[in-house]
């Protein structure tokens, strides 16, 4: 796997165990309203971290679809910022980050190569 391939699979496994974390901690703590808000707001890092569990895979669709969550991830952070919330502007740093990643031209044979029996 390329590093850059990498290094989007670890954004996207550290934006979802942060989300995780983060709603956990509200859960525990009580706070019903900021749990809730937690996880709309953390859901497209939950998705991209399955996402990028089939990375491995190598098929055509992992990429496009990681893109497309990445792309959700900075449309919450926009919205999380227009709310006044500092963390939309690491949603959004991230976001981008993930897409230039897997844009680049070494990852894109990556997903396109047929797995080895």
């Amino acid at each position: 796997m390329p590093g850059t391939v990498r290094a989007a699979q670890v954004l996207f496994f550290v934006m979802g165990g942060l989300g995780l974390l983060a709603l956990v901690l509200a859960i525990v703590a009580g706070k019903a309203e900021a749990a809730g808000s937690i996880s709309v707001t953390s859901l497209p890092a939950f998705v991209g971290l399955v996402s990028a569990l089939r990375f491995p895979k190598r098929k055509p669709g992992s990429r496009g679809t990681a893109i497309i969550i990445a792309s959700l991830l900075i449309v919450v952070g926009f919205g999380t910022l227009g709310q006044g919330q500092p963390a939309g502007l690491i949603l959004c740093a991230v976001g981008v980050t993930i897409i230039i990643l897997l844009s680049q031209r070494q990852s894109r044979p990556w997903f396109g190569r047929p797995v080895r029996p």
